[in-house]
């Protein structure tokens, strides 16, 4: 099997390669779901290497504003959101797949992409199959944000998934490069397969975008409390555990919970009901899916951050370094509370800012009550790791800079 890469193992010229590739134009390739912060943070850095790039995607509803910076969009079919799509039936499913594999083999036909970065399963599908009949002859690198879970997420027979799923091998074998956010999650993949390089590209934020979002923050500012969980909101986050103490005050401060992102209508209203039952209504707000400068702003409204997973699927036991909130909440100065399991003490414990909790009352209290002791410090030690440390640039340009003495073995250095 060819070795897990995080940086590139030989010399070589970066300015010549950068030089080179402001000449080029990349294609970005998306089918299902909407562009995560991974992928969002990926074409910001392409942007600074390549002098276009040409974003593919399935047309679901997601505004241009969303993106850091708006690549160039084709966006295929009508504009449709994604709860809609997933409710159609298997016929509109396939027309509009066959769709994007028509724009798809157009785009390859033109010839003038040397490199192709694909960020889903069906994007990867839809390339395998038109590639030769486009007569595809540069480089592909496809990134996995989730493993194929088929324990946890069925599948219908018939569904695009499971012919992915049929023949996951061969599309392994056809990619030049392959990157995941976590070491642990390689045994799901057919790593062996891959015919250049493997890396690691950790979910970490962006310097470039979020630097503009954090400033210092004093203790004396935090009134109320504020403990935010941002992405998408569901069972096995410990809200229910948290609002148990939103009654609470720390310090001498009162608690409110902030929960961002997308959630079911159903668990809301249950969330609700529970707070009402406490008696902390008034400590608990919503705010939802917007675009994506919003979750820094509002993150850094904030006093802490909250990263509990309690589920124990592979999505969930591999995301030491794959959750993105993690490190976005740094980025804005938040020191961060985590589920105590071996995992998250393996790759967070050394940090100042990152606390552990069983979920506890008492544990709850007394994390918020240690963070607080010394708050300024945690906020500045957070934001620190983020720019030495857990930035996406620190990651990804590595691999990029591998990807390119590909494209222009010309340029390789003997070492």
């Amino acid at each position: 099997m060819k070795a897990v890469q995080t940086a590139p193992s030989r010399q070589r010229s970066p300015e010549k390669l950068k030089q080179l590739s402001r000449q080029e134009e990349v294609l970005v390739c998306m089918y299902s779901g909407l562009p995560e912060p991974p992928t969002l943070n990926a074409m910001l850095v392409l942007s600074d290497y390549f002098g276009s790039v040409t974003m593919l995607r399935n047309n679901l509803d997601f505004p241009a504003a969303s993106y850091p910076l708006t690549p160039r969009l084709q966006e295929v079919g009508s504009r449709c959101d994604v709860k809609t799509a997933a409710s159609r039936g298997t016929a509109w499913k396939l027309g509009r797949f066959a769709k994007y594999c028509l724009a798809l083999f157009r785009a390859l036909r033109t010839g003038k992409y040397r490199l192709v970065v694909i960020h889903d399963y069906l994007g990867l599908l839809a390339w395998w199959l038109v590639k030769n009949a486009a007569g595809y002859k540069g480089l592909v690198w496809f990134n996995s944000y989730d493993v194929i879970d088929m324990e946890n997420v069925p599948m219908n027979r018939f569904s695009l998934m499971r012919m992915v799923v049929r023949n996951h091998e061969k599309l392994f074998g056809e990619l030049d490069f392959f990157s995941l956010p976590a070491a642990e999650r390689e045994p799901y993949y057919p790593c062996d397969r891959v015919k250049k390089a493997t890396f690691v590209i950790p979910n970490f934020p962006s310097l470039t975008f979020y630097k503009s979002f954090y400033k210092p923050k004093n203790l004396e500012d935090q009134n109320p409390v504020k403990l935010i969980y941002q992405g998408a909101l569901g069972p096995g986050h410990g809200y229910e555990s948290i609002i148990g103490i939103l009654h609470h005050k720390v310090a001498g401060r009162p608690l409110h919970l902030v929960l961002k992102g997308w959630i079911d209508p159903a668990y809301k209203e249950q969330l609700l009901r529970l707070a009402e039952e406490k008696g902390v209504a008034d400590k608990l707000s919503f705010h939802g899916f917007s675009l994506y400068r919003s979750v820094p702003e509002l993150a850094a409204s904030c006093t802490i951050g909250l990263a509990i997973f309690t589920k124990q699927d592979v999505m969930n036991k591999t995301l030491g370094t794959a959750s993105n909130k993690i490190y976005e909440y740094a980025a804005v100065g938040l020191p961060v509370v985590l589920f105590d399991t071996p995992h998250f003490r393996q790759y967070l414990e050394k940090w100042d800012w990152a606390y552990f909790t069983d979920l506890s009352a008492e544990s709850l209290l007394e994390v918020i009550a240690e963070i607080l002791k010394d708050y300024p410090h945690n906020s500045r030690a957070a934001h620190e790791s983020f720019r030495q440390e857990f930035n996406f640039e620190k990651v990804f340009e590595p691999a990029l800079a591998t990807v390119l003495e590909a494209m222009y073995p010309q340029l390789h250095v003997k070492g």
